[in-house]
């Protein structure tokens, strides 16, 4: 008997000496996950060129001056191609911005008279390409619009344009395209894993639109030229993207890269 009471006492003590485990709640159980890239869609490629820091310092300089009607970007058909010619700053009958277009930079420079409807400009590119030449446009105050002339300083290269353009204003919005998901969440397996090469080309390539980026490829450029929301603003865009859109890319590109090595094994 004493034995036992010994035995029982000896128990008890134990279990209440232990310590007490507290419940698993659903958010002591999830672990963080650190995402980690292959590709860092931030650093692939060459430094930043020069011309994305002019087209970075004359935005800066056409926010300065946006209570001016005529600053801005004017966009369009410019041939095959869609143009964005911004208007960076008016002053003393001098006109300054640049083009964007087909993955190109150009300053422009030049002169501009004023009415109160309607102004009258005329630019010229450096001509230090073989592709420059020299704009000759009004714009027309009262409903937005831009109509001109494009010549090239050398004949027979390629043909001279007549445009018209509209004023616009970019904004980034993750929700523009035909896979939002790819700027507004992260993609699992299962939203890429079904998707042929052209698809995952074009989603990547959507993320990349969204932040205005001048395509210099030609079939790129076909696919979002046509489409109301793309305006070209950059010819690189890579550190305006996100974290969400960097890891994105780096999942598109492992899918891609395993669409070219097991063609057959895909079933595409």
């Amino acid at each position: 008997m004493k034995k036992s009471s010994i035995l029982l006492i000896s128990c008890l003590a134990i279990a209440c000496g232990q310590k007490k485990e507290a419940p698993i709640t659903p958010e002591a159980a999830e672990t963080p996950v650190t995402f980690v890239v292959k590709k860092d869609a931030r650093k692939i490629g060459p430094e930043k060129p020069p011309e994305q820091t002019r087209i970075e310092e004359a935005i800066e300089k056409l926010q300065a001056n946006a209570d001016m009607p005529c600053i801005g970007y004017w966009v369009g058909m410019f041939g095959k191609n869609k143009i964005n010619i911004a208007i960076a700053e008016i002053k003393d009958g001098k006109a300054i911005g640049y083009t964007v277009c087909a993955g190109n930079f150009r300053p422009v420079t030049g002169t501009a008279t004023a009415s109160e409807d309607l102004y009258q400009i005329v630019l010229d590119e450096p001509g230090t390409d073989q592709y420059d030449g020299h704009f000759v446009f009004s714009i027309h105050l009262k409903n937005n619009s831009l109509e001109g002339t494009w010549t090239p300083f050398k004949k027979g290269i390629v043909a001279d344009k007549t445009f018209t353009l509209t004023k616009r204003a970019y904004t980034y919005d993750p929700e523009n395209g035909m896979f939002p998901e790819s700027s507004s969440r992260l993609l699992s397996e299962s939203d890429v894993s079904n998707l042929n090469e052209e698809e995952l080309g074009f989603m990547r390539n959507e993320i990349y639109a969204r932040h205005g980026y001048s395509f210099k490829d030609l079939q790129d450029r076909r696919q979002f030229d046509t489409v109301t929301w793309y305006i070209p603003m950059g010819i690189d865009v890579r550190q305006k993207l996100t974290d969400i859109e960097v890891q994105n890319i780096d999942l598109i590109y492992r899918y891609e890269e395993y669409y070219h090595e097991n063609y057959d094994d895909y079933g595409r």
